[in-house]
């Protein structure tokens, strides 16, 4: 390792040591593609972690189950244990295991590993080049064209591995295109992320909860509507627990009535009401293990604006927190997730629903609403919401345009025909009595069902 301080040496023997360790635990299965792909044995600058990476990315690929007995027993099959590990043993790879953080971190330590091995290789071509330039062998352009090609081969070491080259046009369009992989189906599949914004008291927390608590007892967020449960992570980092508590009750409650109750195991909190500062490690790393050990298919996390202290500019907390975001749907696998945000305070009477911070938030989600007061007749005795997108979405899905002050939930969705509101939503009888005489007319004309007709989320 020349040309290396010893503490840089030192920095990565132990990122060889972790990455290589994190292949042994089976909980990296959904990072090992990623992490094969942009490693080989020749990358490790210690030769017993380049064969034991081949090794273990042949067993990753071919299915098998990895982890320290299992590989102990295959070194030992093969007779390599002794030569690979030496006298240490099998110990040798539960120190490799232990010697792992968190393998959230794994693509740190892999960059850590390629970037050092693409200096030996520049290092090596110089060398050759130097040799040349010594022994003036050849021509000095024909060795300048070596010198080149050399470094060229450096630089495109890692784009090599994973170019799968091109693909024609009309060979992408005879695709079957895939089915979406639903969390909730039809309105978040896996990776898709979803920004929810709302002045203060807009009712965005409720709206958040009312999505996890029925999709983790399987029901649609706003229709009567049953799906599969789905495992769900709710971190709240504005509210206390006497905040949180009557809300979440009452909605456990609501599901349980309904006959489909949140199983244990399905539902996983922590409320932080302190916030966290997701920029710094220890917070970063504290949010992996959660995830790891509660394996979400989504995750609601928020308010945005206490997941950072940090004093810098917008942009720069806002990359800073995207990128702790990222790392959590990469050690989920993919979940779905909903952030809440703030938006600005109103202006001239007008509010504008985007995020509050960098101009990046809007580029980030695939979707973005706000929830904004309507008007007309009943809108606020209903608490009538419009559903606003302040983002185009990437994908078609099936969101409402608006939703009303539910009874046995918080919100309730109102359907469209056309571009006309079919009012079906229950007023209760208190409600119906705070009506002036002219918005009573006016619902009676656009046929309200009475209070007695029940609501159209069960």
């Amino acid at each position: 390792m020349s040309g290396m301080t010893e503490e840089r040496a030192a920095e990565l023997r132990e990122a060889e040591d972790a990455v290589v360790g994190t292949l042994l635990h089976p909980e990296a299965k959904d990072l090992a593609p990623d992490l094969i792909n942009m490693l080989s044995g020749p990358d490790f600058s210690q030769v017993r972690h380049g064969e034991l990476w081949d090794l273990l990315s042949s067993l990753w690929a071919g299915g098998r189950a990895v982890d320290p007995i299992t590989v102990t027993g295959v070194l030992r099959e093969r007779g390599d244990l002794t030569r690979l590990a030496g006298p240490a043993g099998a110990a040798w790879l539960h120190q490799l295991h232990d010697a792992v953080p968190t393998v959230a971190h794994a693509p740190a330590y892999a960059e850590m590993v390629r970037e050092e091995s693409q200096w030996r290789a520049l290092s090596v071509a110089a060398a050759r080049t130097m040799t040349a330039v010594q022994r003036r062998e050849g021509t000095a352009v024909a060795a300048a064209e070596a010198a080149v090609d050399a470094a060229r081969a450096v630089r495109d070491q890692q784009i090599q591995r994973l170019d799968d080259g091109a693909i024609d046009l009309l060979d992408f369009l005879a695709q079957t295109p895939p089915e979406p992989d639903w969390v909730i189906p039809g309105v978040l599949a896996r990776w898709d992320r979803l920004m929810i914004t709302a002045g203060e008291g807009g009712g965005k927390s409720l709206m958040l909860r009312q999505i996890m608590m029925r999709a983790a007892a399987g029901l649609h967020p706003w229709k009567t509507a049953r799906i599969a449960p789905v495992r769900v992570l709710h971190i709240d980092a504005e509210n206390s627990d006497s905040q949180a508590y009557p809300w979440l009750e009452m909605m456990f409650n609501a599901a349980k009535a309904g006959g489909t109750p949140v199983e244990r195991g399905r539902f996983f909190m922590r409320l932080i009401p302190e916030g966290l500062d997701v920029t710094q490690a220890r917070d970063r790393a504290w949010l992996a293990r959660l995830v790891e050990q509660t394996r979400p298919d989504l995750i609601s996390i928020g308010a945005l604006y206490k997941l950072s202290a940090n004093a810098k500019n917008d942009e720069e907390a806002a990359r800073a927190v995207m990128s702790a975001l990222e790392m959590m749907r990469a050690v989920s696998g993919g979940a779905a997730m909903i952030l809440e945000a703030h938006a600005p305070h109103a202006q001239m009477g007008k509010r504008d629903l985007r995020p509050i911070g960098s101009s990046l938030w809007m580029r980030w989600p695939e979707f973005g609403f706000g929830l904004a007061p309507a008007t007309g007749p009943g809108a606020k005795e209903l608490r009538l919401m419009d559903w606003v997108p302040w983002r185009g979405p990437r994908s078609e899905r099936a969101w409402p345009e608006q939703f009303c002050q539910g009874a046995t939930w918080p919100w309730q969705a109102i359907p469209y025909a056309g571009n006309a509101p079919v009012m079906v939503a229950t007023l209760t009888a208190d409600q119906v009595a705070a009506l002036s005489p002219e918005d009573r007319a006016l619902l009676d004309r656009s046929g309200e069902p009475g209070p007695d007709q029940g609501v159209l989320i069960p």
